[in-house]
């Protein structure tokens, strides 16, 4: 019975031995999967990072475009009052849309848009500020009686840059 309980006592040695060599590569994964882990968390923070300063970047670059295309409006405002009156009227409105919807990156709706300017008077001063509430206005809002003039995202205007640069 002793050689037996020697066997038995081997067997269950070289058991443990096997056991042993699997727990210590247990170890080596789990230590494999905590760097992991800590590597993805980190490039995750970056990533979020990243993603706040790309969204800090676009509104920067709305407020540029927005900026560029109140001064082009602006400019256009000026030069079409050819009579010197500093008021825009009949013909002159016709040709201030015309000539903002030849403005790259920029829109609007036309009857309102005059609408708005006959309501002011067509006063270059109060349809310089309109112009610019205009260009101003939150994204989205939604009236009835007032026209917005809608810039492009960023995005959309480097993509046409883009392709344009292309041909």
């Amino acid at each position: 019975q002793q050689n037996r309980l020697a066997e038995q006592n081997d067997v269950l040695s070289a058991e443990i031995d096997d056991l042993q060599s699997e727990v210590d590569r247990m170890k080596d994964i789990e230590l494999a999967l905590r760097n992991l882990a800590e590597v993805q968390g980190s490039q995750l923070d970056e990533l979020m990072n990243l993603i706040e300063e790309n969204k800090e970047i676009n509104r920067c670059m709305r407020s540029v475009l927005k900026n560029k295309a109140l001064e082009e409006v602006v400019s256009l405002v000026l030069d079409i009052d050819n009579d010197g009156s500093f008021t825009i009227q009949n013909k002159e409105i016709d040709r201030l849309i015309i000539g903002m919807k030849l403005i790259e990156g920029i829109s609007f709706d036309d009857h309102m848009f005059r609408s708005d300017i006959l309501d002011c008077g067509g006063d270059v001063d109060k349809v310089i500020l309109l112009i610019k509430e205009m260009i101003n206005a939150p994204e989205g809002r939604s009236s009835e009686t007032r026209c917005t003039i809608s810039v492009d995202d960023p995005e959309d205007w480097f993509k046409r840059r883009k392709s344009q640069a292309r041909y």
